[in-house]
């Protein structure tokens, strides 16, 4: 792998990054994932944006002699091989969308220029998670029919970024799933569970009054400073799997906005992020929070609903509320992924993530067997010069190509 990756520096000049993807001339597997990622950071998109790296993707699937090749309503591109051999239908799938870039100054490359220096493909999204998507595709793409048990579905979805799941639900629901692997940067680690996520908001319903006489009126910052305290001596719940779950305030806002003069606000609004860990539901941690604030005169809270516009027109809306999850790691499925990435040489030893993913969806509500696997670290997303090592980008195409061969065996010997 070490000898692949030290090998790259000869085959691009990038000094004034005159890089071209030589369409149509037939290259090793490797070389097709380094030229994909590339593509793909050139083709930048947030969440509802994703039509330029949809057109990457579905190009790339046609180019690798996938079976059939669409995009769903909402923008999904979907990929599929079929085997000669009787077996499942799984779900291989990494998110096209990325995160703004931030503030150009503090980049040190172009975000979108996919420069390859000192064996790392460097821009946004290169780990989180357009490493993942390139090499699942050509993991996939490299299988001869007579290796696959089933259909193996390459999955580039929209929206994961705003909202996790949303778009994916529509290809899982269309495509109906006996598994789930969920690209992500996991440093090529097996991940076999994650924390949930919530956005949780609470508003304090206030009086104004001239800031002179606040007695004729009732602040409602003072009050969202109560709630705040409360919520904060709260204990947290914890399991033996995903550990701790945590409470962090992420914004506070007090109306009329911006503030009147001398006015006191007559409404304030808090909004935090709770990481959720297993057994936790909507229902569970809004009562917590509502029998906490019970004797508290004028407040609200709700789980925030979020929407947005995919790049195909659809309107997904959604609770911005996603499970926690974990697989048991005795099941056929965690064992056979284990025994699967043994077998290609790649760390097998599962454990849990504490960011949340698409398999939220997959795992913790629809009920699917899933798994988190990827190359990259979960520190390089969302950074300035974010970037993914070209050996890990290859460890990630070994370790889907063991994946994908192992896990229909798997699913066989539990019957599924």
């Amino acid at each position: 792998m070490k000898a692949l990756a030290a090998g790259w520096g000869a085959l691009y000049d990038e000094g004034d990054q005159k890089w071209r993807w030589r369409m149509g001339l037939s290259v090793e597997p490797q070389n097709e994932a380094v030229d994909l990622l590339r593509r793909l950071v050139q083709a930048p998109g947030l969440s509802g944006q994703e039509a330029a790296a949809a057109a990457v993707v579905e190009a790339q699937m046609l180019r690798l002699g996938f079976d059939r090749v669409w995009r769903d309503e909402v923008g999904n591109v979907i990929g599929e091989r079929r085997g000669d051999l009787p077996g499942p239908r799984l779900v291989f799938e990494a998110h096209m969308d990325v995160v703004e870039m931030g503030r150009r100054e503090d980049w040190s490359v172009d975000p979108f220029g996919a420069a390859l220096r000192d064996g790392k493909v460097y821009g946004r999204g290169a780990a989180d998670t357009k490493g993942s998507l390139a090499a699942l595709i050509t993991a996939l793409g490299s299988l001869e029919r007579a290796q696959i048990r089933g259909s193996l579905f390459a999955v580039g979805s929209v929206g994961e970024e705003t909202l996790e799941g949303a778009g994916l639900r529509h290809a899982l629901e269309a495509l109906q799933p006996q598994g789930v692997v969920v690209g992500e940067p996991t440093g090529c680690r097996l991940a076999m569970g994650q924390k949930g996520r919530a956005r949780i908001v609470f508003w304090a319903r206030g009086r104004a009054a001239h800031s002179s006489t606040p007695q004729l009126g009732e602040n409602a910052l003072i009050k969202a400073a109560e709630i705040v305290r409360r919520v904060e001596s709260l204990p947290l719940p914890e399991d033996a799997w995903l550990g701790r779950g945590v409470m962090a305030p992420l914004f506070i806002q007090s109306e009329p906005l911006p503030p009147l003069s001398s006015t006191l606000p007559h409404a304030c609004q808090v909004v935090y992020d709770r990481r959720l860990v297993l057994g936790e539901t909507e229902e569970s941690v809004l009562g917590e929070y509502r029998r906490a604030l019970a004797d508290v005169p004028g407040w609200e809270l709700a789980v925030e609903e979020v929407s947005f516009e995919t790049y195909t027109g659809r309107v997904l809306r959604a609770p911005d509320f996603h499970p926690g999850w974990h697989m048991p790691p005795d099941s056929a499925w965690v064992r056979g992924a284990v025994s699967a990435l043994e077998g290609a040489g790649i760390d097998p030893r599962p454990h849990a993530v504490p960011y949340c993913t698409n398999a939220s969806t997959a795992a913790g509500e629809m009920g699917l067997p899933a798994l988190i696997f990827g190359p990259g670290d979960i520190e390089q997303a969302h950074v300035p010069d974010e970037y993914l090592a070209v050996e890990d980008l290859l460890r990630g195409v070994e370790g889907y190509r063991a994946l994908a061969l192992g896990l229909p065996l798997a699913l066989a010997s539990q019957g599924a």
